[in-house]
């Protein structure tokens, strides 16, 4: 099995590190990410500017690292378009990343994006995220965790679509607790802080704490509850609830 590794915390991030050590028990590894942290990067490719793309040192046995000057889309693009054009890989893994990719936040995701960008190619795709990637002994549980669910899904099931994978550090990490479901609204308080520089000028800086969900249906309310959560992702935004609406309008006939 031949996996395609990218992320959006830069390829000497942690995160990356663990899932590459933990993936390379399934099968050979290809790396190919920024050269430093892109995040909330989404789907955005970098243009009118050269890319480019040079080796890095192994992470282990079994797996190759390259880093690029460009968001994450771009890494895809390249590794996918290019480098790996006669050598294409049996699935695309994207993160570890430090902290959640969840419900409306999965828009802005750079994470998220690697995994989409499966898309394009007909390769089945995960995303992964963890609350934190600053616990080397809980990534490296998550990592194993995220395996066995690549090994069912997609080794095992050969399912061929594209998930997205939330690990709390409370979370059992088993199947009994992991909690297939759709994604949710990510509210935040507090998201603009507007702040004063030494000379009176006034910047923003964009954060906020996130707000839990009140719907045991979607994945907010799951993560924010300690429990990891899967969910089936597609890159199609029509809302098929207002197609109608939108449709009968476009035909009215207004005076």
């Amino acid at each position: 099995m031949h996996i395609f590794l990218t992320n959006d915390d830069g390829v000497e991030a942690p995160g990356i590190r663990a899932m590459a050590r933990a993936l390379s028990s399934l099968g050979r590894v290809t790396v190919l990410a920024p050269h430093h942290g892109r995040s909330s990067c989404s789907s955005s490719l970098t243009l009118h500017q050269y890319l480019r793309v040079w080796p890095k040192p192994s992470y282990g046995e079994g797996t190759d690292v390259f880093a690029c000057n460009g968001t994450t889309a771009d890494c895809c693009k390249v590794a996918l378009e290019y480098w790996l054009r006669e050598d294409k890989p049996d699935l695309i893994v994207s993160g570890i990343n430090n902290g959640y990719n969840t419900g409306s936040d999965c828009l802005y995701s750079g994470t998220v994006a690697g995994a989409m960008e499966g898309t394009f190619f007909g390769i089945p795709s995960i995303a992964v995220s963890a609350e934190t990637a600053k616990k080397p002994d809980f990534l490296a549980r998550a990592a194993e965790f995220a395996c066995r669910v690549i090994g069912r899904y997609f080794v095992k099931k050969q399912y061929r679509g594209i998930l997205n994978l939330n690990i709390p550090e409370a979370s059992a990490m088993d199947w009994a607790s992991l909690h297939v479901t759709k994604l949710g609204f990510q509210r935040y308080d507090n998201a603009i802080r507007a702040l004063e520089d030494p000379s009176g000028r006034v910047g923003y800086w964009l954060a906020g704490t996130p707000v839990g969900g009140h719907a045991p249906d979607e994945d907010v309310y799951w993560v924010h509850r300690g429990e990891a959560t899967l969910t089936p992702i597609w890159w199609d935004q029509t809302d098929t609830s207002r197609l109608l609406e939108v449709q009968h309008i476009a035909q009215e006939k207004i005076d």
